[in-house]
């Protein structure tokens, strides 16, 4: 067998194996591959454990080991970073040839103190490596006969070169990996390689061997390099590497597609995966106080945990009241179980009635939330539950077919499992049970749907990854800060100690060289194009110099027009040169111009007699009054911003808690008595607070809902006084009610409805910051939602004004002659001219609609398009607050 080793070949690599000369059984391996290899070879197979798993091992360990140790004052703040920090010292250690004993240096004797207690470390890769340096040369089996390097043998870290070293006594031979071949002698190519063998310096001519690609963005060196690559013949294309140094070639794929050309598929990895997401939120729910927005992005998931269909139901329920155990709420899994009954109609009905409860069951564990207390952590044994909980749905939702992004989800839920197991506490703080989870997904997987296809273009992701010769190579991404060299964290003694005790630290000069050598040789490795793309912009951040662009800068000063190409000069310019390559564009002649606004829409005939019999609300009118267009899309078609659900603000949650606290405690008859009404709003207020408006709980929202707690109960007692001072009987409060004026249909619902004598009056309760709005309406005549609450409540008697009763203040405003005040505003006009004038109104633009025509406000003609005869005089800024601007395009975009 033979193998070529190369430090970054644990990837995809160029040449593959498929590709690299030699006999059949040949494989090109990093480190990874070979220890897994010698493994299998030599009957030594470990499980690779993951990373989340021994940190949590070793965090346990560090706790068991008692005394003054360097690391208890940052181990008692944070235990997980300071675990993670020291294994990885730890484990440098190892790879240098430290065999876990105390050695005469207090840190490293404290070191070895934690080898020494239990629980058992999971070995690591440096782990798994000495364990192989130990038996290699004693134990039979041992089938690979040659080992070619891909990188220099002076600048393998220590303990791969004792590997190697190991399998060269063990009778390997050992080849250092052939010479690339170079680029041609006199091209500018040739002279840059020349020149990072430390030759002097000369000026290139441009004969694009060697270029620059600058860009304003990512997109646009994207086109000029999928430009650059359709403009080769299809047989040139073998030999080209494209080395993606961010791992993603999503943006590039696309422009390469939309040329015929195959796609890369390289994509880098995210944490941020949709199903991957399941298992933070399931925890992030269970904790208190609960958070509705969790719940509501795990049903918002592209895969939800339950059925997609009963997912969006609840997230309507939580958009409506966010929280759990409230009347919507409740109503919502009354019309799944329906559902659900009715999908398996097909069964008998006592096998229906089973597996509803069975799916019902297992749905609502997912909304089994705020049940642990941040402040005192979590069972270990409920982790587990939600791990295997995640686990079993991931791999239901598989059903065997192998999809990576639930493997994924199942292997990071048993990984979150095992690393909390070992922590060996009865108890997981949340803090700590967050980073373990984090760990555990940092990782991330690539997109499942963005994959390779056949083709001559190779992608690798790392510079050593280019271990051989390549025709042409374009390194995408060709942007700072590149390869880190993590410091060191032992000083001059300890060092000294390590040397005199055989363990051999690879230092920062030997890491830097090794980076090095790696970046000069993509250029060594290419002998017939190479170009470097820099993109000023990657997605919204500003981009830095690679840092062979440094070691390049002299050549790239003395020559930088003649080998630089600027990407934007495709958009200006029909036949740009790239690297040799002509680079056709046609000019588009057509000017560009922004999308123009529509004031005045035409709707098909058909379309009209979606109004004929609708009924209108306060809102909907409004909405009519102030813009048809707006109207017509939004109460008749339906059309609703892009937001599926969302979370309302805390302005809203608070009115909402203030409707329902009084429609349960003003019940039909007369008020309630005032004596101990604050303390029943107070007991309505706290029970009522987690199941319709639980955002209110975060900490975020502190101020706010200590200020609330006192304002709300002491609003519904002024409400309550202000009934009894005014002798007024409670005929219903959140009345579903309908009604007619002429043609005009009604609907509506009442806040509160009241009665004097036989005067009615309606009361519309608001949480509101400032109560000028609603004065100046009542005072001007517009006051539309009481006009229209009149003409709702004329049926239960003569009809009377109503008014508003201004939660946050206290205070009721209402206009002549309503049963609500003594101290009436003065108004231009009363609710029932208010009425008439709206009435009207609707008749002009409802007959307009009839004849297809819309009109869209906000435009500076609108006022000569408006319908003649009506009443109401149009809105000074409709604009200001619609969703749908977008549509008619009333504010022009600039390009």
């Amino acid at each position: 067998m033979q193998l070529t080793f190369g430090l970054e070949a644990d990837g995809r690599v160029y040449p593959d194996a498929r590709d690299a000369a030699g006999s059949l059984d040949h494989d090109i391996v990093g480190p990874l591959g070979l220890l897994q290899t010698l493994e299998a070879q030599l009957g030594l197979l470990a499980p690779t454990v993951p990373k989340a798993v021994r940190i949590a091992t070793y965090l346990a360990k560090l706790r068991a080991c008692q005394g003054s140790r360097f690391w208890v004052s940052s181990f008692s703040k944070d235990p997980w970073s300071t675990a993670e920090a020291i294994l990885e010292w730890r484990d440098t250690l190892v790879g240098g040839g430290w065999r876990n004993t105390a050695i005469g240096s207090p840190r490293l004797d404290d070191l070895a103190a934690v080898e020494s207690v239990d629980p058992m470390l999971p070995a690591g890769l440096e782990d798994r490596a000495i364990a192989l340096l130990d038996v290699l040369g004693t134990r039979p089996g041992l089938r690979i006969r040659q080992l070619g390097l891909a990188d220099r043998r002076d600048l393998l870290p220590p303990l791969w070169a004792r590997i190697v070293e190991a399998l060269e006594s063990a009778g390997v031979t050992i080849l250092q990996h052939e010479q690339p071949e170079l680029a041609p002698e006199g091209s500018d190519l040739r002279i840059v390689q020349r020149v990072l063998s430390g030759e002097t310096v000369q000026p290139l001519a441009g004969d694009g061997t060697f270029t620059t690609v600058e860009a304003d963005t990512e997109l646009m060196a994207a086109e000029a390099v999928a430009d650059w690559l359709a403009a080769l013949p299809s047989g040139d294309l073998h030999g080209t590497v494209i080395l993606a140094s961010n791992s993603d070639t999503a943006l590039l794929d696309h422009a390469l597609r939309a040329r015929g050309i195959p796609a890369l598929g390289l994509s880098a990895s995210s944490p941020w995966r949709g199903a991957l997401q399941v298992l933070p939120l399931a925890f992030a729910a269970a904790w208190q106080p609960f958070d509705p927005r969790a719940l509501l992005n795990l049903f918002l998931l592209p895969r939800p945990p339950v059925g997609a269909w009963a997912a969006r139901r609840l997230a309507r329920a939580l958009s409506e009241e966010p929280g759990v155990g409230g009347r919507v709420w409740r109503e919502a899994w009354v019309q799944i179980e329906d559902r659900l009954l009715e999908i398996n109609t097909r069964s008998d009905a006592d096998t229906a009635r089973r597996k509803t409860d069975t799916t019902l069951a297992e749905w609502r564990a997912w909304t089994e939330v705020g049940r642990f207390a941040r402040g005192e952590g979590m069972p270990l044994s409920e982790a587990m539950a939600i791990c295997g909980r995640v686990a079993a749905w991931a791999m239901r939702s598989d059903g065997g077919e192998g999809d990576r992004l639930l493997m994924a989800v199942s292997s990071a839920a048993a990984a979150v499992s095992d690393a909390l197991s070992r922590l060996e506490l009865s108890v997981i703080p949340a803090l700590l049970l967050e980073r373990v989870v984090l760990q555990v997904l940092s990782e991330g997987v690539p997109n499942p749907d963005h994959f390779a296809e056949a083709g001559a273009i190779r992608a690798v992701k790392t510079p050593g990854a280019l271990w051989s010769s390549a025709q042409r190579v374009i390194w995408w991404n060709f942007v700072g800060p590149g390869e880190r060299i993590t410091l060191l964290p032992w000083d001059n003694a300890e060092r000294e100690t390590l040397m005199a005790n055989g363990v051999e630290i690879d230092a920062s000069p030997a890491i830097a060289r090794r980076i090095e050598a790696a970046h000069s040789g993509v250029v060594r490795r290419c002998r017939g194009n190479l170009i470097l793309v820099r993109p000023a912009l990657a997605r919204d951040a500003q981009t830095t110099l690679h840092p062979m662009a440094h070691r390049l800068r002299p050549l790239l000063k003395e020559s930088g027009s003649a080998i630089t190409f600027k990407a934007e000069r495709l958009l200006r310019e029909p036949d740009a040169v790239l690297a040799g390559r002509i680079l056709p564009r046609q000019l588009d002649e057509r000017q560009a111009q922004p999308p123009a606004g529509i004031p005045v829409w035409t709707i098909p005939p058909g379309t009209t007699c979606l109004t004929d019999t609708r009924r209108e609300s306060a809102t909907s009118l409004t909405r009519m009054l102030n813009c048809q267009l707006s109207w017509f899309s939004q109460d008749i078609l339906n059309l609703r911003p892009g937001r599926f659900a969302e979370i309302p603000g805390t302005d809203q949650l608070f009115g909402n808690l203030a409707h329902e606290i009084a429609r349960r405690l003003l019940l039909p008859g007369a008020p309630p008595a005032e004596a101990n009404i604050r303390a029943e709003a107070i007991r309505y207020f706290e029970s009522l607070l987690p199941e319709i408006a639980a955002p209110l709980l975060q900490p975020e929202h502190a101020g706010e809902l200590a200020a609330a707690r006192e304002m709300v109960p002491r609003a519904l007692e002024a409400l309550v006084r202000l009934l009894h001072a005014q002798g007024l009987e409670i005929v219903g409060s959140e009345l579903d009610r309908e009604g007619i004026q002429g043609q005009l249909l009604l609907q509506g619902r009442l806040d509160l409805l009241v009665r004097h004598g036989d005067r009615i009056a309606v009361l519309d309760l608001k949480w509101t910051r400032s109560e000028r709005r609603y004065r100046e309406e009542v005072a001007s005549g517009r006051a539309i939602q009481l006009a229209i609450y009149r003409g709702l409540s004329a049926s239960d008697g003569t009809g009377a004004p109503g008014g508003y009763f201004l939660l946050r203040q206290r205070r009721i405003v209402a206009g002549p002659g309503s049963i609500l005040t003594g101290s009436p505003i003065d108004a231009d006009i009363d609710d029932l001219a208010t009425l008439g004038l709206v009435t009207n109104d609707w008749r002009h633009w409802h007959d307009l609609t009839r004849k297809g025509t819309l009109i869209a406000a906000g435009f500076p003609d609108t006022g000569d398009l408006r319908p003649a005869g009506l009443a109401i005089d149009a809105a000074k800024e409709p604009c200001r607050f619609c969703n749908l601007r977008g549509l008619c395009r009333v504010y022009e975009e600039l390009v």
